[in-house]
């Protein structure tokens, strides 16, 4: 496993996700203190899962979404 400092990690933030993306855990570590461990996902979490889209298709009240945006942006007290 290798480690980095969090200042090597806002300096070097493409080589360290670089080692992540070939397969390694990195720690990072704060005043000498590990703090966070950075580890690859798994292949099966890296593809896209539709869960929560178009979940609002079938409300009524946002058949026109312009109108609906307009309204939720509209003054709620007038001054």
């Amino acid at each position: 496993m290798k480690t980095a400092t969090a200042k090597e990690l806002r300096s070097k933030t493409s080589s360290i996700l670089e080692n992540i993306r070939k397969g390694r855990d990195v720690t990072i570590t704060l005043r000498g203190k590990s703090i966070a461990v950075i580890k690859p996902l798994l292949k099966e979490e890296r593809e896209f899962s539709p869960v929560g889209f178009a979940m609002w298709k079938d409300r009524k009240d946002m058949k026109n979404v312009a109108e609906w945006v307009a309204e939720r942006r509209k003054e709620r007290f007038p001054r």
